[in-house]
């Protein structure tokens, strides 16, 4: 098993044709990030991420960071306002994969070199820079399906409605589902990767689904929720999936202490894919050979390997797959 914090020295894998943009440009270069939501601790972290490597690289000049509430007509209005600053590039996390392919389009046609990442839009002028969500929702799912012996019912905990990631993964999950006649989905929930959002959705399921026998996440804060809430109910949880985030992790190692029979799995996001989103529009407007779609690696932690991730001092917000330097890890979550 890779060592997660080694995970951003690997190799991308990549898919499709090399794209051409155009002319080269000299730089430095000023840098537009467009984020949807700062609602979610990830995407917090991951504007942290973007900020430290922009900060540190020559060949940024300016660069400016808006971010829609999870608004989408607020995400379309902020790039138009960063379109009007005359950007070389811009970086997006995006609210919807269709309402914003035209002012991407716009943006190309300005001559803006566009890389969306995590979310994608459905642009094919603009870049993209993911992980394979259907590949996050299948693996998780396969794990599932194996630990509960091919049935049982259970519930999903799924991201935000409306956005590519939270689709993805779950037609991954649901294609492995599908192939399993004996596992029966007997409630879907968005818990739009949030904590209380998800732990009030589990509670309120407890009555109505007394003996569930796993739970499919899509990660983020919920499956930590989902854990403590059933702890906090005094009852053991079930197998559930989940992100390599350091909440997850430490309820992870809760619910095994009071259960050693307990399992779990967790997958990994990177946060600085934002900023390996901006070194890739650099790389266009340097003339670099860059693809249209750069798909990175997924790494899968285990009960094996938990322990090597997890960091009791530092809080649940902490997204363990980072490019930040410890200081900058210290000074966001000093407690």
């Amino acid at each position: 098993m890779i060592m997660l914090r080694k995970l951003w020295a690997l190799p991308l894998f990549i898919l499709a044709a090399t794209a051409a943009h155009g002319a080269e440009k000299p730089g430095p270069y000023r840098v537009g990030f467009s984020e949807f939501t700062l609602g979610v601790a990830w995407r917090v972290q991951s504007n942290e991420e973007f900020k430290y490597a922009a900060g540190k690289n020559p060949e940024v000049k300016e660069y400016f960071i808006t971010q829609a509430d999870g608004d989408v007509s607020k995400q379309i209005a902020d790039i138009e306002d960063l379109i009007s600053r005359g950007i070389d590039i811009l970086v997006i996390n995006a609210g919807s994969p269709r309402a914003l392919v035209p002012v991407v389009n716009k943006a190309v046609a300005a001559g803006i070199v566009v890389v969306d990442f995590d979310n994608t839009t459905d642009s094919q002028l603009a870049y993209h820079l993911t992980i394979d969500q259907h590949e996050f929702g299948r693996i998780g799912a396969e794990w599932l399906a194996e630990i509960l012996g091919g049935k049982g019912r259970i519930i999903v905990f799924n991201g935000i409605s409306g956005t590519s990631v939270s689709a993805g993964r779950f037609e991954g999950a649901e294609s492995v589902f599908k192939r399993y006649p004996g596992i029966e989905i007997v409630q879907t929930v968005f818990g739009g990767w949030d904590y209380a959002t998800s732990k009030r959705a589990i509670e309120s399921l407890f009555a109505a689904y007394p003996a569930i026998d796993g739970i499919w996440s899509q990660g983020g804060a919920m499956s930590e929720a989902v854990i403590d809430a059933y702890l906090e109910h005094g009852l053991n949880p079930p197998p559930i999936t989940g992100e390599d985030n350091n909440g997850f992790f430490r309820a992870w190692t809760e619910a095994k202490a009071k259960n050693p029979a307990f399992d779990s799995v967790s997958l990994s996001c990177p946060t600085w894919m934002s900023s390996a989103a901006m070194e890739l529009g650099i790389d266009v407007l340097k003339g670099g050979k860059v693809e249209k779609t750069t798909i990175l690696p997924i790494p899968t932690i285990t009960k094996d390997n938990m322990k090597d991730y997890y960091r009791p001092d530092l809080p649940d917000s902490y997204s363990c797959n980072t490019r930040l330097p410890e200081e900058i890890v210290a000074k966001m979550f000093s407690r």
